[in-house]
């Protein structure tokens, strides 16, 4: 981080010792030693961010008053599609040596990781001596001169490729995509929810602007990467504590008009998006957190949390406590649909037998669960869900009886 502190004007002055008063900030380490702490390293990229881009002020901003209006600032970083030599010669730099010490790649990214504090780590079993070598050699500042998708080539090289058929899309296709769906409309371009069911290291989401982005991954390595990669250049993907009124509320009506996750505060989920079905930490920022589920739009209908709240459906909604209530307002907020779902899928990835096994079950559970309810008078919300459920495990079966793809390959519908 050499003569960082030299880029600093005035107007970054302010910004930057409000982020150093703020909890996320750590101070920065004076020895190797303080490197042994979770999260050591997040306030010497906190300070590169607000050097560069001033993304976590701008998004601790809005969080910290609860609401954002059009024409308001807001984070984004514009990604570049080739990256830069210095940083992957850095890497390289930092990885290589430690490689004929039997340090793999996954431990690499762990490190870096536990360096930031996110809870998605712990600290690797490195040596002394190789963790000095990675303290003295890798700069978190070049990340932020120079922003890229760097870990998904990274990984690519180091292992991982054809792992769960990875392969990184390149940028250049990522940005286009996501320009394809840009729109006048800069607050609605903004507050639209997207959905990246295979995220791999954020290469799809990290170009988009809306501040309302969720991912998603089968790989607990790639989903640790994207988190990485998000704490660079997405804040607003990797840290959404509360609901943001004109982000997720509805500013005129104040009702949730965009999918939002209450019980973890992070946007990043770890899990089967063909069953719908995820895991995160509760705290993102919390050392060994505790671990939620997450169900978005689940294929088993018992993992829909509104059913809990069918009786109290039935009764005026007046008459329900306040509590109850905002209870009901979360579980049906929930079951919002995104508004863009942006992927490139594994093609060439199969559905397993257990997968198909565990689909089959899905269905004689919902069958038994449908029973339950048949003489039941209910509103057409449960009907609409259903009606989804059954059309997706449909697609699911029938993709095998496709004459179009091989047999039991992957298929996402959204």
């Amino acid at each position: 981080m050499t003569n960082i502190f030299d880029q600093i004007d005035n107007e970054k002055s302010k910004e930057l010792f409000e982020m150093m008063a703020h909890p996320l900030f750590t101070p920065f380490p004076t020895s190797i030693e303080d490197s042994y702490h979770f999260g050591w390293a997040r306030g010497i990229a906190l300070l590169a961010d607000s050097v560069y881009f001033g993304n976590w002020y701008k998004w601790l901003s809005i969080l910290g008053k609860g609401e954002w209006q059009e024409g308001e600032p807001f984070p984004y970083t514009e990604i570049n599609t080739t990256g830069n030599e210095e940083v992957r010669k850095m890497l390289e730099k930092s990885f290589e040596p430690l490689q004929y010490h039997g340090v793999r790649a996954y431990e690499f990214i762990e490190w870096i990781g536990f360096a930031l504090g996110l809870s998605w780590f712990k600290k690797p079993n490195i040596d002394e001596k190789q963790w000095e070598h990675l303290y003295k050699t890798v700069n978190f500042e070049l990340f932020y001169k120079y922003p890229s998708d760097y870990l998904s080539y990274f990984l690519a090289e180091n292992g991982s490729s054809g792992h769960l058929d990875y392969y990184p899309t390149p940028l250049h296709v990522t940005i286009m995509m996501n320009k394809m769906l840009e729109i006048d409309s800069d607050a609605e371009m903004l507050t639209r929810t997207v959905f990246e069911p295979c995220l791999g290291t954020g290469a799809m989401t990290l170009p988009s602007k809306s501040l309302n982005v969720v991912g998603a991954d089968l790989n607990h390595l790639m989903v640790r990467a994207a988190a990485i990669q998000a704490f660079f250049y997405k804040p607003s993907m990797l840290y959404v504590p509360k609901p943001v009124i004109g982000v997720h509320f509805d500013r005129k009506e104040l009702r949730i008009n965009k999918y939002f996750e209450f019980e973890t505060d992070t946007r990043i989920y770890q899990g089967d998006s063909l069953l719908g079905e995820y895991t995160a930490p509760k705290s993102i920022f919390l050392e060994d957190s505790e671990f939620v589920d997450v169900y978005f739009h689940a294929l088993d209908l018992e993992k829909h949390e509104i059913y809990q709240y069918e009786e109290d459906l039935e009764h005026p909604w007046e008459s329900l406590s306040k509590e109850k209530r905002f209870e009901i307002v979360k579980a049906m907020a929930r079951e919002i649909r995104p508004d863009n779902v942006l992927t490139n899928p594994p093609f060439n990835m199969k559905i397993s037998q257990h997968e198909r096994e565990k689909i089959n079950e899905i269905e004689r559970r919902n069958k038994e669960f449908l029973a339950l309810r048949e003489n039941k008078q209910r509103l057409s919300m449960f009907h609409t869900i259903e009606k989804e459920v059954e059309k997706e495990i449909e697609i699911a079966k029938s993709t095998s009886k496709s004459k179009n793809i091989d047999d039991g390959q992957l298929m996402l519908v959204f």
